[in-house]
């Protein structure tokens, strides 16, 4: 499949990062699932002394969609000019021109397309965020109210949804992340997920 040379490093540096030392052994947690082996997996989610105590995922999948929908648009878009131009009788060189050319066209205009369609989501996303600070900070109760249904809904009893809610609301930026994704169903992007 044909990849943007800008994303290259970046995939390669995040599978490198996934099995950092100083983190639970993903590796391990990984082949556990596949053997469904329990003890295995509690044993890859011990800590080592100092460690964090969280995993470091890969984040190579975030780019996967991008590659494939990439490699498959150049690779489907390439053959059609490329064989158009033989069955139109054009020399070998014309045919090459045209295959590479649309290769660079198609690679810098998918990378443009993603780039710009992810920034327009992320602001879609945090204008949504802001929309729901400020009704947090001008009836939290509300927003409150709105939580516990939603956890009530998923099956949790009221009481529990309640204690729930008004304990993670008294951090704001925590509760209003969360609300995000079980209310709307966006997750809100990072500071370095947004294209520049």
């Amino acid at each position: 499949c044909l990849l943007s040379p800008a994303i290259m490093p970046k995939l390669k540096k995040s599978l490198d990062n996934a099995s950092e030392v100083g983190m639970r052994d993903l590796v391990q947690a990984r082949k556990a699932y596949d053997e469904k082996n329990a003890d295995s997996s509690k044993q890859a989610h011990k800590l080592t002394v100092g460690s964090p105590a969280s995993e470091k995922h890969s984040d190579a999948s975030d780019y996967l969609k991008s590659i494939v929908y990439g490699g498959l648009d150049g690779i489907i878009t390439t053959f059609a000019v490329v064989s158009g131009a033989a069955g139109g009788g054009f020399g070998i060189e014309v045919v090459l021109v045209l295959g590479f050319s649309n290769m660079f066209a198609d690679a810098l205009s998918m990378g443009m397309g993603d780039a710009l369609s992810t920034k327009a989501q992320n602001a879609a996303i945090m204008k949504e965020r802001e929309r729901e600070a400020w009704e947090f900070e001008s009836y939290p109760e509300g927003e409150i109210a709105e939580m516990v249904e939603v956890y009530t809904k998923k099956g949790m009893n009221e009481e529990d949804a309640r204690e729930i809610v008004t304990k993670m609301s008294k951090y704001k930026d925590i509760f209003l992340d969360t609300m995000m994704v079980e209310e709307l169903g966006m997750l809100v992007p990072g500071d370095d997920e947004n294209p520049a």
